[in-house]
């Protein structure tokens, strides 16, 4: 049966990367023994094919590229089992900014800016700074 869960796991990782917790429910559904599943996992840990911090950045590092807030990746990693995530402030202007660049069409008035970022989900904190570092890029 060990092999089996095995070659499904390898199967799953060759065409994503998963969370542990995520995989776990895969192969629960997949009918697997919970303590077969926790072994297979331990396995897959120690050769490096599942890494919940190395995942859970690159996720980051997704968002913020594409102008996605902190309230999303937070709701996205969470429907995924992770429930620890931080981005800093600077990371989520970033993103801010990002989505700004690519998305905003609107007439540039601090307002319209604000609230863009608001119905987004960005804090308020940082939609302030992106809407002052936007509309001074726009003037410069």
């Amino acid at each position: 049966m060990d092999s089996n869960i095995k070659s499904y796991a390898y199967k799953l990782l060759t065409k994503r990367d998963y969370f542990e917790k995520e995989l776990i429910e895969k192969l629960k559904r997949k009918g697997f023994e919970e303590k077969d599943i926790l072994k297979v996992i331990e396995n897959l840990k120690q050769q490096g094919l599942i890494d919940d911090e190395k995942l859970k950045e690159r996720y980051k590092e997704i968002y913020i590229n594409k102008g996605k807030s902190y309230a999303k990746l937070k709701t996205k990693l969470y429907q995924k089992g992770i429930l620890d995530v931080e981005i800093s402030e600077d990371e989520e202007l970033q993103a801010a900014l990002n989505l700004l660049k690519k998305s905003f069409r609107k007439e540039k008035t601090y307002e319209n800016v604000v609230k863009f970022l608001k119905n987004r989900g960005f804090r308020f904190v940082v939609i302030q700074k992106a809407a002052r570092e936007f509309l001074k890029e726009d003037n410069d």
